[in-house]
């Protein structure tokens, strides 16, 4: 029996792969306000659902999800360097574009800008799965550690360094993942609750007016290591993604939002075809369009060209990561309705 996934953590995966493809449509407000948070949701429904693995078997465990991760890269890499090569027959720019995929980090841009995330989420996951091996303290004082390192790089000329696949952005991902983590019992206990979501929302809202008033000045870019606020790097996005939960939580239980659990599960390739897709269609109509069908675009096609793949096992391990088959998403409804029965005797 397949074991359920729970529906507000992918739809709450699909809200941030949304929130991935409007920062990418060129519109500088919605950039700058969703990129306070975007990345560090994900990493925190990453950290949400991470399972530790014992240190006799963590070399097994680090390239199983190595080989996972890196498939699809290497896969939608080549096939955009490939249709890229298609369209200008420039041999040089198809050399320069696989090694710049080899590189990865801030050499990768246009196309390939997102691709940076893949192997910080890569090296976020197998730094995290070596620190839960010690003692909960010496865990806490690494992931500390970590956390002050990377505002140091970010203050310091470090930050213009490209170090490869992006692996000191690791240093600040590894403290949201920690939270998802450590916050498996504590954030849908939190969320649950009446009161939480009224609670944040007038939270947020102050955040925004604040920096909108000037009386605060915050950004976050962890592509380009754009983080110079300790606390705020720490609390505005928390607080935002905690809000969101809570959210899209509320609304699995009134709304039937199988489709956006679909999106957190296809996030993969959304995050690699948004951008190439939209590039190509703004080439072939000579002109650029607004956030709103950049967004629709960028989400609806991937989807189904995920559904598509998906249908066939070798392209789904290249492309998806797996291979086509996916566990259903279950709502906290569905899940005490099955209780339920059980407890009845059915």
């Amino acid at each position: 029996m397949n074991k359920q996934r729970e529906l507000w953590i992918d739809a709450a995966k699909g809200f941030s792969i949304i929130f991935v493809v409007m920062g990418h449509s060129g519109d500088a407000a919605a950039n700058h306000y969703l990129s306070w948070f975007r990345m560090p949701l994900f990493f925190m429904l990453s950290g949400l659902v991470f399972k530790p693995v014992d240190s006799c078997r963590y070399l097994g465990w680090a390239a199983k999800r190595t080989k996972g991760l890196m498939t699809p890269y290497a896969a939608y890499g080549m096939l955009i360097a490939t249709v890229l090569l298609l369209f200008s027959f420039n041999v040089r720019g198809f050399a320069e574009n696989i090694a710049r995929l080899l590189y990865g980090g801030l050499s990768l841009t246009g196309p390939y800008g997102v691709f940076w995330f893949i192997t910080c989420l890569l090296f976020t996951q197998l730094l995290f799965g070596f620190i839960v091996r010690y003692p909960m303290r010496t865990q806490l004082l690494l992931i500390t550690a970590a956390y002050s390192l990377s505002h140091l790089i970010s203050l310091t000329s470090l930050h213009t360094f490209n170090l490869p696949w992006n692996i000191d952005v690791s240093l600040l991902a590894v403290t949201y993942y920690a939270v998802g983590y450590y916050g498996k019992k504590a954030i849908p206990a939190l969320i649950r609750r009446r009161l939480t979501l009224p609670l944040l929302l007038p939270l947020c809202a102050g955040v925004f007016a604040l920096e909108r008033t000037g009386m605060i000045r915050y950004s976050l870019n962890m592509k380009y290591k754009e983080y110079d606020a300790v606390v705020l790097d720490l609390f505005i996005p928390l607080l935002i993604s905690l809000t969101i939960c809570a959210g899209v939580y509320g609304l699995t239980r009134v709304l039937p939002l199988q489709w956006l659990g679909s999106l957190g599960r296809n996030t993969i390739a959304i995050m690699y075809l948004h951008l190439p897709v939209n590039y190509t269609l703004k080439y072939l109509l000579g002109a650029d369009y607004g956030l709103v069908p950049f967004t629709v675009i960028g989400v609806g096609v991937p989807l189904l060209a995920a559904m598509w793949i998906s249908r066939y096992p070798l392209l789904s391990r290249w492309y998806l990561g797996h291979s086509g088959a996916s566990r259903p998403a279950a709502s906290y409804i569905e899940r005490s309705a099955v209780s339920r029965r059980f407890s009845a005797g059915d």
